[in-house]
Formats: C-alpha cells, sequence, structure tokens
C-alpha cells in the first residue's frame, strides 16, 4: 500500500460524512431482535441436486434451513422424494451455510433509534455540528454520521491505546475513535473516524497505527437496498483500490470524464455514454494516493451550509474541514454500476475514499443526489455479526464487541509534592510557661516549658506521593461481556 496514504490514513483519522437523512442510497440491515436462521456466502456458482435413498415412509428434510439470502446465484434442480433420505444432497460448486450471531439490541440497533447516550462528550460535539440541526429540522440535508449512536460506547483493540485498547461507537456512516483520551481535546483530530472501507475492501482489521490483523474480505454491496444482488461489493474494489490487498493507482486524467464501469464480481468496463452525465468530469487529483475525483463529489466535500457552533448557534460553515476529515483520501477511481434502489433498479456513480464510500445517483432529488454509504451498519455486520463472507474464505465466528466502562468522568490538576503525613485526634488549649534564663544555681531547675496534656488518639494519615499533571478518573461498573451465540458451519 502507498506509504504515503498509509500516512495520511494514520493522520487524519477524522470526524465524518455525509449521508441522507432518508439515506437513499441504502436501506438498513435488518433488525437484531430477529436473526436469520441461516445464510448463503455470495458470489456462489454451481448446481445442487438432491440425491436420496432409503425407505419410503418419510419425508425428504431441506438441505438448510432459515433465511437464505438472495446474493447467491446458481441451479437449484431435483424433485422431493418421499422415503428416509440416506444423503441431504449431491453439491457440485461451494456452498457456505453461515449462521448470523445475534447481538442484543443492548449493543446495537441500525438507524440510530436505540437511544444510545454519546461515549463521550467530544464525540456529542461532532455529532452535533453537522447532524443536531439536521434532526431538529432545522436543515434538510443529508446526514454525516447519522440519527444518533447505532451502539453504546465499545472497546476494541488498538496497540497504542490505554491498555492496547480504545473507546469506539457506531453510527450509520461511520465509527468515531477515541485513541488518546489524554489529548488536547481541541485538536481537529481529537476524534477520529476509522478507515472502514479500506478494511471492507482488504480484509485486514487494523489494530494499532500500524497493525494488522487478517480477516476477510467483505462480500457486502457497496450500495443499494439491503440484500441487493447488483451493486459491486466492497471486495469487488479490491482490484482497483489502494489497500493492504495492493495499490492500484491511476494516471492523472484531470479534464476527462467518469466512463468506467464496474460490476458486482469486480469486472470493469467502459460506457462512453455516461460522460455525458452532469458533473462527472474530473477536476481533482490527490497526488498521495493518485486516484481522481470528480467534479460531483469534489463540490460535495467542499460545500459550505448550516451548522451548529458550540453556543448552538447555527453559523454558515465549510461542512467538512479539511475536506478529507470525514472521508478520508480516494483510494479509487468512480465507478458506474447498477444497484437496486428503493426497489428500483439505477445508475449510481461509486467511488471508494479511506473512511468513507460516496454515491452519485443522478435520477435522485436535488439534495440527495451525492451521499456516503452506510458504511458504519456494513462494518459492524461484517466484524461481529457474521455477514459478508466470500464464497472463497474460511468461516470463523467473529469476537463479540465489548462494552465500554460506565460512570462519571472526573477531571482536575494534581500537585505534584509529597504529602506530609497529618494527625487526627482532639486538640485541647494549654499554657506554655517559658524556661528560666540567667546563672545556673543549686537547686530546683525550672522546667523549660510546661503544656497542658492533649487528650485524644493522633493517627497518623497516610502518605501519598501525587503525580503532576491531568488526571482522568473513572468511575462505574463494566457491563457484561457479550458472548457470541450460534455455531459457525463451514
Amino acid at each position: 500500500m502507498n506509504k504515503r496514504m498509509i500516512t495520511a490514513a494514520t493522520t487524519f483519522g477524522a470526524a465524518a460524512m455525509v449521508f441522507s437523512a432518508a439515506a437513499l442510497a441504502q436501506t438498513p440491515s435488518p433488525g437484531t431482535t430477529v436473526t436469520p436462521g441461516a445464510t448463503t456466502s455470495p458470489g456462489l456458482t454451481g448446481t445442487v441436486s438432491p440425491v436420496a435413498s432409503g425407505t419410503v415412509g418419510g419425508t425428504v428434510s431441506p438441505v438448510a434451513s432459515g433465511t437464505v439470502s438472495p446474493v447467491a446465484s446458481g441451479t437449484v434442480s431435483g424433485t422431493a422424494v418421499s422415503g428416509t433420505p440416506g444423503a441431504t444432497g449431491t453439491v457440485t460448486g461451494t456452498v457456505g451455510v453461515i449462521p448470523t450471531i445475534p447481538v442484543p439490541t443492548s449493543i446495537y440497533v441500525p438507524g440510530g433509534t436505540g437511544n444510545f447516550p454519546f461515549a463521550d462528550s467530544a464525540f456529542q460535539n461532532v455529532w452535533n455540528r453537522t447532524d443536531a440541526p439536521v434532526k431538529s429540522g432545522q436543515v434538510s440535508r443529508t446526514w454525516f454520521w447519522g440519527p444518533g449512536p447505532n451502539t453504546p460506547g465499545l472497546r476494541e483493540q488498538y496497540n497504542q491505546g490505554t491498555g492496547g485498547q480504545r473507546t469506539v461507537q457506531y453510527f450509520d456512516k461511520s465509527r468515531m475513535e477515541l485513541n488518546n483520551p489524554g489529548g488536547n481535546r481541541n485538536d481537529p483530530f481529537f476524534v477520529t473516524n476509522g478507515l472502514l472501507t479500506v478494511e471492507l475492501i482488504s480484509g485486514f482489521i487494523q489494530v494499532g497505527d500500524s497493525n494488522f490483523n487478517r480477516y476477510h474480505p467483505a462480500c457486502i454491496p457497496m450500495s443499494g437496498d439491503f440484500g441487493d444482488t447488483l451493486a459491486p461489493t466492497y471486495f469487488a474494489f479490491q482490484g482497483v483500490s489502494n489497500t493492504q490487498a495492493g495499490d492500484h493507482p491511476a494516471a492523472d486524467r484531470t479534464g476527462q470524464t467518469a466512463t468506467q464501469t464496474i460490476n458486482r464480481n469486480g469486472t470493469v468496463g467502459t460506457d462512453a455514454s455516461k460522460g455525458n452525465v452532469p458533473g462527472v468530469n474530473l477536476v481533482h487529483f490527490e497526488a498521495q494516493t493518485k486516484h481522481n475525483i470528480p467534479k460531483i463529489f469534489w463540490d460535495f466535500l467542499n460545500s459550505t451550509g448550516p451548522i451548529s457552533g458550540t453556543n448552538g448557534q447555527i453559523a454558515n460553515e465549510q461542512l467538512i474541514n479539511p475536506w478529507f476529515f470525514a472521508s478520508g483520501l480516494p483510494i479509487s477511481e468512480p465507478y458506474w454500476a447498477q444497484a437496486k434502489i428503493g426497489g428500483q433498479v439505477k445508475d449510481v456513480l461509486i467511488q471508494a475514499f479511506e473512511r468513507r464510500a460516496l454515491t452519485y445517483v443522478p435520477t435522485n432529488t436535488a439534495g440527495f443526489q451525492v451521499e456516503m454509504a452506510n458504511i458504519g451498519q456494513h462494518y459492524f455486520d461484517w466484524r461481529y455479526r457474521n455477514y459478508g463472507y466470500c464464497t472463497s474464505e474460511p468461516v470463523t465466528t467473529p469476537t463479540a464487541p465489548v462494552p465500554a466502562v460506565t460512570g462519571t468522568v472526573v477531571t482536575g490538576t494534581v500537585v505534584s509534592g509529597t504529602t506530609t503525613p497529618g494527625a487526627t485526634g482532639t486538640t485541647v488549649s494549654g499554657t506554655t510557661t517559658p524556661g528560666a534564663t540567667g546563672t545556673s544555681v543549686s537547686g530546683t531547675t525550672t522546667p523549660a516549658a510546661t503544656t497542658t496534656s492533649v487528650s485524644g488518639t493522633t493517627t497518623p494519615a497516610a502518605t501519598t506521593t501525587s503525580v503532576s499533571g491531568t488526571a482522568t478518573t473513572i468511575t462505574g461498573t463494566p457491563l457484561a461481556t457479550i458472548s457470541p451465540v450460534g455455531t459457525v458451519v463451514p
């Protein structure tokens, strides 16, 4: 992967980017309270022919029970036979029945309707700036994050984080991250948003500044309704994007138009007629990642509009500042594809960026033609709910998300130095008689001082060593760890 792209990725981990209030480019994933019995891995080809043998008198059971997603292609032939089956069927091709991992609604509710609190005030401030005016009805435009958090605060591995972890929170459009809770809260990149596009395309999960765990690429459509079988998947973009799976730079094509196409399986072609669509002329070449951005996306990334300021007052500012703050840099060229959106097949221009995927549907209403994929939903489904297996990938049970610690965060300044042990007890006043001065004489010497004895028990206080700096104390009880449910069957 291009080193400069990696540097930009780790440096710019930003805040978040856009999506329509109606999320026109994509529908949410199914609710978490009802889990399909089984799903099939996408991209399936081959012929399935049931074969049964045995004594007549029974009924042949189906090969798999549950809901089979329509992403599988292939031919199923055969006739149901009464009798006791000696085999469930003969399969030619690759069939993977993959149970979906149920995640309780206390951990995940897509669409921002779970009423989860923000995991950190900094997360809320970032969300407030662009999406609070949308939710309140003061502004009509696409969401940058979503209607609200899809999860509570969660803990995920990050080797440079406190205790090797960091606090994250998922939204429809992204994942907010708190990598250094002791850092400067006024830094515009104090809150970052993850390189989710890179991870979904490559199949590598980032667990540190330069550390990655091999998982599997996501065979989940980048655009369209849930379960759409037309739109290209994240895996389909692996051959045209810059990721840990390989670099695929492009030449500077400024002044040309976006006419390249891509299908669900990643096959690239050209449709010259698409050069006549407004806004597809290429206007910016990103030298760091070597990819071109069309005018329709460039204008969107640099647009201005109403935002909610620090005092809640509406002001007119650049919505994404700097322009790559939410999306990251482009890692692919823009490609035309087809996707089923709202039940209708539409042409859509898709471009992968480090942190988001931008889509352009010319037939959508003004203000909702450019949107961002529901990548926060896609990523959570992929990493925690067993979605998105490709036929060539081995099946493993995902690691369940762990809720972050709840409680009150107290901040304050600790003074450096050593605390002198104190004493506790009852203090009684008395009279001190000064000692005599003069020449020594024989006889009785006046005591140097007399005091009235003090009653009470004196107990030394514990010695404490303070550390200079600003301290953050977290009190509270961790929530229970959620374990996956079900057995994964390759």
